[in-house]
């Protein structure tokens, strides 16, 4: 079938996904979507913690299962860890059938092609995928389908539940026993955690995954005890260096450095941005802008910096 740019779109898969093909930019202008709503487990005793020994022992309390949906994002891109470690041990287990819903999938996840190759992984969703699992699923190696979809539009899939996160595994680098996570205060540093907002709001169980453990409260937390389930403790969740690269990779491109350097302006002149206390750097590797991209007037306002990464 014909989408509205002209494109033919495979009868199988519209039959597959329920979906219709694209018909115009205000198709859907006006049209209701409704939320989906999360499952949600009370903690009401106050003699323990979250904490769980490792990952093996967060996916027994979780309830893995065959065919469920792991969600992990991706703020420390070719440094991370964290989705290979959680795959390896979900392989390790047996487990088959998964769908895979990480924010995007690049080089630091090429360990993942076996997995997809004999059955433990069938779908992928995310945002982009790069490296030897981009080139596996060019070569029909996945069994299932692989959904693109654009950051918003992985959220409003969740939100929706047009996909459902049995199990959602958020890198933090900083987290306190009861789930406190940041991007800041930790080894692994990665600024903000916000594109794992979504899976921490709507998943059925949600695990902190970290390398640095610190007293309670962590504060500010940009996620907040009462969406995680279960903390772990592991021995590093990414690695530092490799954090500032692909789309957070700094640029020597002048126009692009002007680009930034009107959103600092118009960050600088916002009033709510004077007082905001979730304002982080984007990563580990600038933890301020340079002053030439700073007013002088924000940098006597405020210790607080945003450093915008424009590509």
């Amino acid at each position: 079938m014909l989408n509205a740019v002209g494109r033919e779109i495979p009868e199988e898969i519209l039959e597959r996904t329920g979906k219709e093909v694209f018909q115009g930019n205000n198709y859907k202008d006006g049209k209701a979507f409704q939320k989906a709503s999360p499952k949600v487990t009370p903690v009401m005793r106050n003699d323990h913690d979250k904490m769980v020994k490792d990952i093996h022992e967060a996916l027994v309390k979780c309830n893995a299962h065959d065919g469920m949906t792991v969600s992990i994002h991706h703020h420390f891109r070719e440094g991370d860890l964290v989705v290979c470690m959680v795959m390896e041990e979900i392989h390790k287990m047996g487990f088959k059938n998964i769908t895979l819903s990480a924010s995007s999938l690049g080089k630091a996840h090429d360990a993942l092609v076996p997995m997809i190759e004999d059955g433990t992984i069938v779908n992928i969703e995310s945002s982009g995928v790069r490296g030897k699992i981009g080139d596996a699923i060019s070569h029909g190696k996945l069994k299932g389908l692989a959904t693109m979809r654009s950051h918003g539009g992985r959220v409003r899939a969740i939100e929706t539940g047009e996909t459902h996160v049995d199990i959602a595994f958020i890198g933090a680098p900083s987290c306190d026993e009861y789930g406190n996570c940041s991007g800041m205060g930790g080894k692994t540093n990665c600024g903000v955690l916000s594109y794992a907002y979504v899976d921490a709001e709507m998943a059925d169980y949600v695990v902190a995954v970290t390398d640095c453990l610190v007293d309670y409260p962590n504060y500010p937390a940009e996620i907040n005890q009462t969406k995680v389930d279960y903390v772990c403790v592991v021995d590093q969740i990414g690695i530092p260096e490799k954090i500032a690269t692909g789309a957070a990779k700094p640029t020597t491109d002048q126009r692009k450095i002007l680009m930034a350097e009107y959103c600092t302006q118009v960050v600088a002149n916002t009033p709510t941005s004077r007082t905001a206390s979730l304002i982080r750097p984007v990563s580990a590797a600038h933890p301020s802008p340079p002053p030439s991209l700073c007013p002088r007037s924000w940098r006597r306002r405020t210790s607080i910096w945003v450093w915008a990464s424009v590509v």
